[in-house]
């Protein structure tokens, strides 16, 4: 689709970061969108910014909630046309032996049954619709390593990673006009560390991130204020979508990592965390100097 003048977007997890930047980088786009999250307040703020924004109140971690987004989106612009799964969360910091249930039931049932829930409702329409469609699932850096203390999150990235591929190739041998893409940013500017805002009251709150795992939780939230744009990433979405680029690096070097792995792999090398990140948490941990 090089021309999405006239077309529909709907984008999850539309109220913050990545996804408000989606929505209105497709209002620029003269594209017509539908602004999902949990977050009711935050995407009717949005939705007030233009007619051309539907606010829809959703929960992916609900296949009921998808399926009356998808209903309203049909209902309210007649088709859909990009489909962006960017809802996303990535928890506490700690070791995986130290990761409650209630942090793994959490993480992996906003991103990645999040996504299946929302292909569920959204592919068979869009095959039914028999329109040129493309769905981005939004992964991560994270999709490619693996980081002491954020394991939970990685893994559901991985996991994403691989419905991705399977999604573009089982609608590949379908023949279908729907293409697929998978966002793997890097550091992008969010409020990505702020996420048990959303925690729903059911599960038992989230402890505090503590000793080293507390330390890299502190140093990713010193970088994300001087990170990407989350407009810039949004710029990479579109040009993706528009050049039918499966893998969308709005950070040049994540597509570096794969290799990197690779190599690992190839060498039997043992996982460690980069001698030089394990030696700065340290320090911080230690406090200044004397």
């Amino acid at each position: 689709m090089k021309d999405l003048t006239g077309r529909t977007g709907v984008v999850t997890g539309a109220a913050s970061g990545i996804g408000r930047a989606l929505v209105l980088r497709m209002l620029a786009e003269d594209m017509r969108v539908v602004a999902a999250d949990v977050d009711k307040a935050g995407i009717e703020a949005l939705a007030a910014e233009s007619s051309d924004i539907a606010a829809v109140h959703c929960d992916v971690t609900d296949p009921s909630s998808c399926e009356r987004l998808a209903e309203a989106a049909w209902e309210r612009f007649g088709g859909v046309h990009v489909l962006c799964n960017n809802a996303g969360v990535i928890g506490r910091f700690a070791p995986v032996w130290d990761q409650d249930p209630d942090d793994w039931r959490w993480l992996f049932s906003v991103n990645v049954l999040g996504v299946a829930n929302m292909l569920r409702a959204f592919v068979p329409r869009l095959l039914s619709q028999g329109e040129p469609a493309h769905v981005v699932n939004t992964a991560s850096e994270a999709a490619f390593t693996a980081r002491a203390f954020v394991g939970v999150y990685h893994a559901s990235k991985h996991a994403v990673l691989a419905i991705s591929e399977t999604l573009a190739q089982e609608l590949e041998e379908q023949g279908a006009p729907i293409r697929v893409s998978v966002l793997c940013p890097g550091g992008v500017n969010t409020r990505v560390l702020d996420a048990a805002r959303n925690r729903p009251g059911s599960l038992a709150p989230e402890r505090e991130s503590r000793g080293v795992a507390g330390a890299l939780r502190a140093r990713y939230g010193r970088q994300l204020p001087d990170a990407m744009a989350p407009r810039d990433v949004a710029g990479a979405v579109i040009d993706g979508i528009r050049n039918e680029r499966f893998y969308v690096f709005s950070h040049p070097e994540v597509a570096q990592l794969a290799a990197e792995r690779a190599e690992a792999v190839a060498n039997d090398t043992y996982p460690a965390l980069p001698a030089r990140l394990s030696a700065a948490l340290h320090r911080d941990l230690s406090g200044p100097s004397r």
